[in-house]
């Protein structure tokens, strides 16, 4: 076969040739394939309001980040439990991230449900006080970083309806300041028929019902929750009993018996609806106001009269007053912590294009205390209102691994008292007792296992 070659099997010169030959056509070296992108699956918590914001904050993030894609999906969250999650989180099927409401941040970690993002975080160029105070205490458990802070929710503002104030010969431009001052203005406003049934209402204390109102009115009557942890309480005490949470409770009974707790609740039962509620349908005359309700505001009271400022609280009480919540984004337990994946955090947390998002479409105020957002939510007639509360409020509602047992329990205090009778300091002595007992359980655990014991 001396000078011939088998067919199909080309000398190495032919090779080389023929390499010569692409590498020129294709300008000096051959098409590599596009690399495929990094995919990241996020777990958000809102309903199909927020959709087309959510998709614009994923379309911009990967205009910006043309090598990452992201994968967000609904999973409901009850704000102390993510059945979902925890389920996904056994299976070894979790989401690179997922949304998780503030309150549950430390009872999370501390079950072990959540990466630690403290290496993380170090790296990202942040600092703690890049964030709204409250938020970030809202982030961390036992020292370690196991979120980041996105949303900061202002709780709560006060509004009124001005043409209700003046048909009752009250001043709409001098709202109550002060708990004396909010129960004239009650007493003033509430109007009862002949059987004694209520047709229009000054206002509703428990109308945020469960533990938020009491949260909102036991931090303007000067009380507190917990106190931080210490050398002798590293999970930090339960408070419940505070003087001043006392005192909340005992005007909210006071209410309560002056103008019959069940006919309240029945006045408001029979409206149903949002826009049906008492105060969009021109029948109750004050309320308190969360941000994410101004689009309400707007859609149902579009016309009505309506000034806005700071809730009322006694002489001895807080003034401004108020409580931060808000939504953080972290990373499941068993997920490594990709680079990618906490680039998507970071970026939520604090790039301009996010929080801008992030306020105008969902409405909602960025965590990140330097978004360029807050220029202008700061002059907004009624955003510069929440501004103002969340530059001055310190408080959450609590930082400990039992927050949603003691919701719970907190909720059943105030029906003990409104429904049952029981003295507030009883209800409040035994809700202490309890939520100490289960916080004690859950130190005793920790310190036998560490931290992230739970599962």
């Amino acid at each position: 076969m001396t000078g011939r070659h088998r067919k199909g099997n080309a000398s190495p010169f032919s090779r080389l040739a023929l390499g010569l030959i692409l590498a020129a056509a294709t300008g000096g070296c051959l098409p590599q394939p596009k690399p495929e992108p990094h995919v990241i699956t996020v777990w958000q918590p809102f309903d199909a309001s927020d959709q087309a914001a959510l998709d614009h904050l994923v379309r911009e993030f990967e205009r910006t980040h043309p090598g990452i894609k992201v994968k967000m999906s609904f999973a409901s969250n009850d704000l102390t439990s993510s059945q979902k999650l925890f389920l996904a989180i056994a299976g070894g099927v979790a989401p690179d991230v997922t949304f998780v409401d503030g309150q549950q941040l430390s009872e999370w970690a501390a079950r072990g449900a959540l990466a630690d993002l403290t290496d993380s975080f170090g790296r990202s160029g942040l600092k703690p006080e890049d964030f709204w105070e409250p938020r970030w205490k809202e982030s961390t458990f036992r020292g370690h970083v196991y979120a980041m802070p996105w949303g900061a929710d202002p709780n709560f503002a006060f509004i009124w309806n001005k043409d209700l104030f003046r048909n009752a010969g009250l001043d709409p431009d001098h709202p109550p300041k002060t708990i004396a001052e909010l129960d004239n203005c009650i007493d003033k406003l509430t109007i009862v028929d002949r059987q004694g049934n209520i047709t229009s209402l000054g206002l509703n204390p428990w109308e945020w019902t469960g533990a938020n109102c009491l949260f909102t009115w036991g931090y303007a009557f000067g009380g507190n929750f917990y106190t931080e942890p210490d050398a002798s309480h590293p999970l930090g005490t339960v408070t419940a009993d505070n003087p001043g949470v006392v005192k909340a409770l005992d005007w909210m009974a006071r209410f309560g018996r002056k103008y019959d707790v069940r006919k309240v609740t029945a006045y408001d039962a029979q409206m149903v609806g949002i826009g049906n509620t008492p105060f969009y349908a021109g029948k109750s005359a004050m309320r308190l106001l969360h941000v994410s309700q101004i689009k309400d505001l707007h859609r149902y009271a579009p016309t009505m009269d309506i000034g806005i400022g700071l809730i009322p609280a006694p002489p001895d009480g807080e003034y401004p007053n108020g409580w931060i919540g808000g939504w953080s984004l972290a990373v499941p337990r068993n997920r490594d912590v990709r680079p990618e994946a906490f680039e998507f955090i970071k970026w939520m947390c604090t790039s301009k294009e996010a929080t801008d998002i992030e306020a105008v479409e969902m409405e909602q105020f960025p965590a990140y205390a330097k978004s360029p957002a807050f220029a202008r939510l700061s002059k907004d007639p009624v955003r510069g209102v929440f501004y103002q509360i969340l530059s001055h409020a310190k408080h959450v509602r609590t930082l400990m691994p039992v927050q949603g047992y003691y919701m719970e329990r907190l909720g059943r205090a105030i029906d003990e008292v409104l429904y049952g009778g029981m003295l507030p300091k009883e209800a409040l002595e035994r809700t202490t007792e309890d939520v100490s007992n289960r916080l004690q359980s859950v130190a005793d655990e920790l310190a036998q296992h560490g931290t992230g014991a739970h599962s």
